[in-house]
């Protein structure tokens, strides 16, 4: 492992660069540093980077604020980023009410511009090893709290176990990701309670409709991961196609409306034949989801292996190509003319096709035929 990734991850979050670069420069020697340059912008990094400790986000910014980036944050329906340590960076102009204001919405601390390297380490130290701390304790439990499936931990060892006996006794072995298509849009326009039901509903028929042998876990907001031992790309996408159409029944009655889900899925299978470790197969599985996710037409269900259909070119054609076509034509040998020169040879007898019918409608054809 890198020395990079084993640095605790931190979020500054600030229109001005000036302000994310110092931070850079007093906290880089410790920490990895991702940023942000503004609220919208570091919402959408939270959801996609799970290693994140600790976020620093300045109140006033375009697009989205930092008022707003803390709600987004403690309303989220992912408990781990739900519970993010957030520290505001205040201005010389946030008056004590708006820093009151903030706090009782969920800030974690508070920084004032213009800020010194000891508070900017303080703060970090104290609060990735508090998250750190909670990670750890999410480690021990094993079980994801509002699904009941396996946690993003347990579910890495059960694989690495799994991975190893299959390899070693030269047995199948696919991993397959699956998320609730469209989740975001569902969670803006019913709300979190109604979103949380639904992850909850999807987690237990996930789990109904498991084989004994196989591991499943949620590995994201509404993202699942299912292990099937003993199982090939194609039992693979049988067992995928059971669990899609047992989650895809679902209905979620809001009162207002009648919500149902659809599943997409990715997935990769062992081969043997190449040195892999199981979080590379996960990696895998990840690629084809987004593969999957991206489809607009058919079903939603990719292989990391199956190559997409590509077609290929129709050779160039010649006028020698043209010759040895109308050659054929004239010895009736109509069928030894390709297919991919059909078009271009009916182009070119198309000019001799429209002089033949109109000489027939001048009635110049029936002259010459009465010569014979």
């Amino acid at each position: 492992m890198s020395e990079a990734a084993e640095k605790p991850q931190i979020l500054v979050v600030d229109d001005s660069k000036v302000i994310r670069r110092a931070a850079v420069k007093m906290l880089g020697t410790d920490y990895e540093i991702h940023e942000a340059v503004d609220g919208l912008d570091a919402w959408q990094q939270l959801q996609q980077n799970e290693t994140i400790s600790v976020v620093f986000t300045d109140m006033q910014m375009p697009e989205m604020d930092g008022m707003e980036l803390l709600s987004n944050i403690r309303s989220s329906e992912n408990e781990r980023l739900a519970a993010l340590p957030v520290i505001m960076i205040t201005g010389v102009g946030d008056t004590e009410t708006a820093k009151q204001k903030v706090f009782d919405a969920g800030a974690t601390d508070f920084i004032a511009k213009p800020f010194e390297s000891i508070d900017l380490l303080s703060r970090a130290k104290s609060y990735a090893r508090l998250n750190r701390k909670v990670v750890e304790l999410e480690k021990k439990t094993g079980h994801d709290k509002l699904t009941g499936l396996y946690s993003v931990a347990s579910y890495e060892e059960q694989g690495v176990k799994a991975m190893s006996f299959a390899i070693r006794h030269k047995l199948n072995l696919t991993n397959v990701y699956l998320e609730i298509e469209n989740f975001q849009d569902v969670y803006l326009a019913h709300g979190k309670n109604i979103a949380q039901q639904i992850i909850i509903a999807v987690g237990k028929r996930l789990n109904d409709v498991m084989r004994t042998e196989d591991v499943a876990a949620r590995i994201g907001v509404a993202k699942y991961a299912v292990l099937l031992p003993l199982t090939s790309d194609a039992n693979a996408k049988i067992v995928i196609s059971r669990i899609r159409e047992s989650i895809n029944k679902l209905v979620f009655n809001t009162g207002r409306d009648k919500i149902r889900v659809a599943m997409a899925a990715g997935l990769a299978a062992l081969n043997t034949e190449e040195e892999l470790s199981f979080a590379e197969l996960m990696e895998q599985s990840d690629a084809a989801l987004q593969k999957a996710l991206q489809r607009t037409t058919g079903e939603k269900v990719a292989s990391f292996y199956e190559s997409e259909e590509v077609e290929e070119p129709a050779p160039e054609i010649t006028e020698e190509d043209i010759k040895l076509a109308f050659q054929h034509i004239l010895n009736g040998e109509y069928y030894q003319v390709p297919d991919y020169m059909l078009h271009q040879v009916a182009e070119r007898l198309t000019p001799f096709l429209d002089y033949v019918a109109n000489q027939t409608d001048t009635g110049l054809t029936g002259t010459n035929n009465s010569r014979y």
